[in-house]
């Protein structure tokens, strides 16, 4: 990943951004848009283009589309307490489009979304180089973040229901309780306002399946919302795997030695019960010969000529004559003709199983071998997922009362391995290689919620109840008999409880103050397979040294003014000081003082840990006339721990031993993350290159991380997290939405240079030496452009296109580097008619996501490994239709 390829890259970019620019026609040419800029929140479409769509009434068979909102404005009072920078998503924007989060914040300058399992599974969102665990996520202002969990799964969390996305970079309001060094993603539901019911269905490549129904009703002083949603899919799609024509030089010999083996096994048995060795070569020729009466006929005879010679009877009247003697004692009727009729059946039976004991034996090494080939195609396997959700929201000028229901079921795929020093059949998605591993996932919460204003002060208070329940299964572990602990089963169950009050005073005409209270506690329960077992010792048992429960309490205090700094109302400073407080608590089995076993005597059954500490904040805007905005922020910030961080989990990972003078004096927990950020902002609003309506943000942003967390092997049996890290960050992001006649361009891009040091002592006492590493999985380039046309009011064709810059995967060398990614989508939406629009596209048009490769540059290696693939591929060409229907 060298400078001058990413220059290349980043060239790449920028030529494509102004190819799609030139693209546009009739730039300098004024008049109404299709699809419009909006300037006011909440999306609503201008008075030019509310016009537009009422000019005919008469013309009953044309039907306008929605006005589509890029970026919309804050309110005013928004805009003063998020004087940082912020991004706004609306999902009904791309309605159809079978868009997730996911695949929504990738159009975010700063945002960078991993896939870390593949499509579907486990994924991660990073904010300027931060890490995953660095971000807060809020639904409706309640933050989804648990301690049980390093980061959030954004796969997980629906937007069908959802009104925008806001995502915060840099300064982070008060509003939202905590301090994150990367930032805030805050998912607004929909808040109901009219009689409506909406409907859609779609389908897409891979089996996959979205639906959806949404109904909106007033109802007593308010309205109520009630959303039901599904998106599934199969995930099984093609791929190509280089190591295809290896395995099958390395298995094929040894499964042909196999079927030569049944079939060898077969004509012998053949030959013992008929008395002929058919020397069968093929399955083929076994049921060719089976199928046909004249053939099968003849071996029954032989069968049944044979029958008591295989009974080791001297003749067959013999055997009938002791079937007669063995049957008549409790059968008084039974003749030499029943005889005859019972050596018939068991001859065929011995016949027939002898056919059938060849299919059981060969069925494994038969199926392997019709589905491998030295041909290089594969499908994913057991990569499936089936997410369904639920809401009910109930809303008016002062209440808020919503609950909501999701459950994820998903197969886990296996990771494609790699060795250094040969390749085996694990590299491959092989029929049968896989296991069946598989994660249910349901969350069940309640918000309830009043807001009421008195003179200046606008005031609310909200509780909340978040429930969710994760059970893993893998019914193929420990097949062997290695059984290992929550391998085969385990389930994670959390419960949180919180409240907030919060609320905004203005103090005069300069001050608009801002505060937060919040509070809330989560418990989180273990359990699995081999619990009660004596795993680590012959005393302990893993019930008595796992950490089976777990406490985390969280109180924040913050507060926020805004401060007006001259008569013309344009030049704000906005400071904010916050109060953030942390208990963990981690439990195993038995008394709480006494050690988790003999060879672990520093760490507590019961280990426990507070952290607390004050981070401040301010901001700088100055809006220079109608058209320029600059701004400037800058804060300290606080990333408290996650539950096992402080307590480990008591088998593999567990706290450090804080050791001095050749003594043991208890566990040493790792401390919070912390740093400092800036960003200067650059904000242009009005009518660029002959647009009706733009829109140019430029940020410059850096931060500073220290104290960052690592997972270092301490002892033999155990690895610790300890703050052996630091990092720097700067960057730039630029995010630009044009409109013109009827044509629409959105873009975004990033550029992040980061710097990263790990402590090379960690494991022991002595003052810190750092040692320069590389920063995993964080491009240094990433961009996205949109192209919309509409023709008329019907139609919209829109292209986009996706850059991912190449990242280091392994931070001790440079020479291993994850491929760049650039996509291709394209797409139309059609009004059919005012209620009924058909959607239908393609992503990742020349298949680019399967063809991502690990490359690296070892001499140690062998040539086909030094360009491999993911070790989860990521889902390619993909085309989608959808339905939607408003009543």
């Amino acid at each position: 990943m060298k400078q001058g390829k990413l220059s290349k890259r980043a060239l790449a970019l920028g030529v494509c951004c102004t190819l799609a620019l030139g693209m546009a026609p009739g730039l300098s040419v004024p008049g109404s848009s299709g699809i419009v800029h909006a300037a006011e929140a909440g999306g609503e479409p201008s008075q030019e283009t509310q016009d537009t769509v009422a000019a005919d009434p008469g013309q009953a068979q044309e039907y306008a589309l929605e006005a589509i909102t890029v970026e919309a404005k804050r309110p005013d009072w928004e805009s003063k307490l998020s004087p940082g920078t912020v991004t706004i998503i609306r999902p009904d924007d791309y309605k159809g489009e079978q868009k997730t989060l996911p695949e929504l914040l990738k159009d975010v300058p700063g945002v960078h979304v991993r896939y870390v399992s593949g499509k579907g599974q486990y994924t991660t969102v990073t904010v300027r180089g931060s890490t995953a665990a660095q971000v807060g996520v809020f639904v409706d202002g309640v933050l989804s973040n648990l301690g049980g969990d390093a980061a959030v799964d954004i796969s997980t969390i629906p937007v069908s229901n959802v009104e925008r996305i806001e995502v915060y970079r840099g300064y982070i309001p008060a509003r939202f309780g905590g301090t994150y060094m990367g930032g805030v993603i805050n998912i607004v539901t929909k808040k109901p306002d009219k009689a409506n019911i909406s409907a859609q269905i779609g389908k897409s490549s891979w089996g996959g399946t979205v639906a959806g129904l949404e109904i909106t009703q007033p109802l007593g002083t308010g309205s109520l919302m009630i959303g039901i949603n599904r998106d599934e899919s199969d995930g099984d799609f093609r791929y190509e795997n280089p190591y295809s024509k290896e395995v099958y030089a390395k298995e094929m010999p040894g499964l042909q030695a196999d079927m030569k083996y049944v079939l060898d096994t077969f004509n012998s048995d053949m030959e013992f019960y008929t008395g002929v060795n058919p020397n069968y070569s093929t399955f083929e020729e076994v049921d060719s010969a089976f199928n046909d009466p004249a053939v099968y006929n003849q071996y029954l005879s032989g069968a049944r000529d044979n029958w008591y010679l295989n009974n080791w009877f001297s003749s067959k009247q013999e055997m009938l004559d002791d079937y007669v003697a063995n049957n008549i004692g409790h059968n008084p009727g039974f003749t030499l003709a029943d005889a005859e009729q019972l050596y018939d059946r068991e001859s065929k039976a011995a016949l027939d199983a002898v056919r059938t004991t060849l299919y059981e034996q060969s069925a494994g090494t038969r199926k392997l071998m019709s589905e491998i080939s030295d041909d290089n195609t594969r499908w994913r396997r057991n990569n499936d997922y089936k997410n369904t959700d639920a809401i009910i929201k109930w809303q008016d000028d002062h209440w808020l009362v919503k609950g909501s229901w999701k459950k994820i079921d998903r197969g886990l795929p296996r990771v494609l391995q790699w060795s250094t020093s040969n390749t085996s059949t694990t590299v491959v998605d092989l029929p049968g290689q896989f296991e069946r591993k598989r994660q249910e996932l349901t969350t069940k919460d309640l918000l309830v919620g009043r807001r009421d204003t008195s003179g200046n002060l606008e005031w609310g208070w909200q509780v909340n109840y978040l429930d969710q329940d994760k059970h893993y299964s893998n019914p193929d572990h420990g097949a062997g008999g290695n059984e290992k602990m929550l391998q085969k089963w385990s389930t994670y169950d959390s419960r949180r409880l919180g409240g907030a009050i919060d609320g905004t005073y203005k103090a005069g005409s300069n001050h608009m103050f801002e505060f937060l209270a919040n509070w809330s506690k989560e418990k989180m329960d273990i359990d699995g397979n081999r619990m009660d077992e004596l795993d680590f010792d012959d005393e302990t048992t893993n019930a008595e040294r796992f950490r089976k429960y777990y406490e985390q309490t969280l109180f924040n205090l913050q507060l926020q003014d805004t401060i007006t700094l001259n008569q013309a109302a344009d030049f704000w400073l906005t400071p904010s000081i916050r109060y953030n407080y942390s208990k963990v608590m981690g439990q195993a089995a038995g008394n709480k003082e006494d050690p988790i076993d003999k060879n672990h005597i520093w760490v507590k059954k019961e280990d426990s840990q507070v952290n607390d500490k004050v981070t401040w904040q301010v901001a700088l805007k100055k809006q220079v006339d109608d058209h320029l905005t600059l701004r400037s922020t800058y804060g300290t910030y606080y990333r408290l721990l996650n539950l096992y961080e402080i307590a480990g989990d008591g088998a593999g990972i567990l706290p450090r031993p804080n050791t001095g003078a050749g003594n043991v004096y208890g566990s040493k927990f790792p401390v919070p993350e912390e740093g400092t950020q800036w960003d200067l902002s650059a904000i242009w609003d009005g009518k660029l290159l002959g647009t009706n309506s733009s829109q140019v943000q430029l940020t410059y942003f850096g931060r500073k991380s220290e104290n960052l967390l690592q997972l270092y092997r301490y002892g033999y049996d155990f690895w610790s997290y300890t703050n052996s890290s630091k990092g720097r960050v700067n960057g730039v992001e630029l995010q630009g939405n044009f409109s013109w006649n009827k044509w629409d361009l959105n873009l975004a891009s990033t550029y992040l240079h980061t710097k990263a040091w790990e402590q090379s002592n960690a494991t022991s006492n002595a003052p810190p030496v750092y040692a320069k590493i590389k920063q995993t999985y964080t491009p240094e380039w990433e961009g996205s452009v949109r192209l919309t046309y509409r023709p008329d009011r019907q139609l919209a064709i829109f292209s986009e296109m996706k850059y991912v810059g190449a990242m280091y995967f392994n931070k001790y060398s440079q020479a291993e580097v994850q491929s760049s990614l650039t996509t291709v989508g394209l797409g139309a939406k059609y009004k059919m008619t005012k209620d009924c629009q058909l959607i239908a596209g393609v992503n990742d048009l020349f298949d680019k996501g399967p063809e991502m490769r690990l490359t690296r540059e070892d001499s140690a290696i062998s040539a086909s490994l030094k360009n491999s693939l993911l070790q989860y591929p990521l889902q390619g060409r993909t085309y989608y239709m959808t339905l939607q229907y408003k009543y």
